[in-house]
C-alpha cells in the first residue's frame, strides 16, 4: 500500500504546479491526453480498464493507463500536478489533503485486502497467535496498524505477546516467508495469492489463516468492509474538468463489476499492464472486494477507519479528519 508522506508537501511547489496545468489549458480536456495513474496491484485492474472504456474515452479522447511504482513517484506527481487522476490509498490521499497538497477522493474501489497466512492449520484465531514470530511489512503503515488493531481487540500486547519480525516491502515477504522464516505472514493483495501459488508449486503447505477484513468489521460492527484503495483527483482538475471525473467515476463502477465477475479475462488484460502475471490478478480479484463506491458515499466507513488508524498513530492522516471538501460524489 501506499506510504505515507513523513513530512509535508511543499505548499509552494503545489501551487505552482496547479498553476502550471491552469496556464496549460487543463479546462480543454482534449489539449493533453489525460493519464489514469494506478498502483502495480491487484486493484488497479479496476482502473486500467475504465481507461480503456468507451466512457473514458469519450470524455476524454486519447486517456491512458499508467502504473506508478513508488511512494516518491506518487508524492512528486501530486506536487507537481502532473497526476490528475490516480489510484490511492485512501489514508495516503487524506494526508495530502490535510498538508495541502490538494488531493481529493473520488471513490473507494477495494475493501479489505489484508491476510494472515500461515503454514500451521491450528490457527484459526488472532488468539493462537501468542508466542508467534510475524513476518509483515510496511512499518507504521495501514497494514502494520491494522495488524495491531486485531491483536489489541484480542488481548495480545503486539509488543509483548507476538515476535514482529519487518521486512521492507509486500513483494520481499513471499520469497522470506516460503524460506521459513516466521510462523506467520501478514500479506495484502496480490502477495497472499503468489504466496500460495508458490507454495503449492513448491510442495509447501500455506492457507488464509485470517482475514483481517473479518476480523475488523466483527469489532467495528459495519460488516467486513475497510475502504483501503480507490481513485483520488487533484484539486485543480476537478475543478476544470468535473465532467471527467464522473465519467472516471462511472467508468470505475463498470470497469468493478466486469473485474469481479470475469476476473480470467481481467487478469489477461491487466496483468502484463501491472506488471504481474495474469493467474495472480486473475486468483487475487475475488479477495480483494471490489465495490466501487463514490467517497461521499463511503465517508462514515473512511472516517471510522481513520480513527482507528489515528488512535495508534494520530499523524497517518496529518492528525485530524479530513472535512467533508475531501469526499466527491
Amino acid at each position: 500500500m501506499t506510504r505515507v508522506p513523513t513530512a509535508p508537501l511543499d505548499r509552494r511547489g503545489v501551487l505552482c504546479g496547479l498553476a502550471a496545468l491552469s496556464a496549460a489549458g487543463l479546462a480543454k480536456a482534449g489539449a493533453e491526453p489525460l493519464t489514469l495513474w494506478g498502483m502495480p496491484a491487484t486493484p488497479s485492474a479496476v482502473f486500467a480498464r475504465a481507461a480503456a472504456s468507451d466512457r473514458m474515452q469519450a470524455a476524454a479522447p486519447g486517456a491512458r493507463f499508467d502504473v506508478w511504482n513508488s511512494t516518491d513517484q506518487l508524492r512528486a506527481g501530486i506536487a507537481s500536478g502532473a497526476f490528475r487522476l490516480f489510484a490511492s490509498s485512501t489514508y495516503a490521499a487524506a494526508n495530502f489533503f490535510n498538508r495541502g497538497g490538494g488531493t481529493r477522493m473520488v471513490n473507494v474501489v477495494s475493501w479489505g485486502v489484508l491476510y494472515v497466512m500461515a503454514r500451521d492449520e491450528g490457527i484459526t484465531a488472532v488468539e493462537d497467535l501468542a508466542g508467534r514470530r510475524v513476518l509483515l511489512s510496511n512499518k507504521n503503515e495501514a497494514p502494520d496498524l491494522l495488524f495491531r488493531m486485531v491483536l489489541g481487540w484480542a488481548g495480545l500486547d503486539p509488543d509483548r505477546d507476538v515476535t514482529l519480525d519487518y521486512v521492507g516491502s509486500p513483494g520481499e515477504a513471499v520469497p522470506v516467508f516460503l524460506s521459513g522464516r516466521g510462523d506467520v505472514a501478514v500479506m495484502h493483495e496480490p502477495a497472499a495469492t503468489a504466496a500460495l501459488m508458490r507454495a503449492a508449486q513448491a510442495g509447501v503447505p500455506l492457507f488464509r489463516a485470517l482475514d483481517v477484513t473479518t476480523l475488523y468489521g466483527a469489532h467495528t460492527g459495519r460488516g467486513p468492509r475497510i475502504p483501503q484503495v480507490g481513485l483520488a483527483v487533484s484539486e485543480a482538475f476537478l475543478d476544470a474538468a468535473p465532467d471527467i471525473v464522473a465519467a472516471a467515476h462511472a467508468a470505475c463502477v463498470e470497469a468493478g463489476a466486469w473485474a469481479g465477475a470475469h476476473p480470467g479475462a481481467a487478469g489477461a488484460a491487466t496483468g502484463p499492464l501491472l506488471g504481474l502475471s495474469a493467474e495472480v490478478v486473475a486468483r487475487s480479484l475475488p479477495f480483494v472486494r471490489l465495490d466501487v463506491t463514490t467517497a461521499r458515499a463511503a465517508r462514515a466507513d473512511i472516517e471510522t477507519y481513520f480513527g482507528h488508524l489515528m488512535a495508534l498513530a494520530p499523524g497517518i492522516v496529518g492528525n485530524r479528519l479530513p472535512d467533508a471538501g475531501f469526499y466527491w460524489g
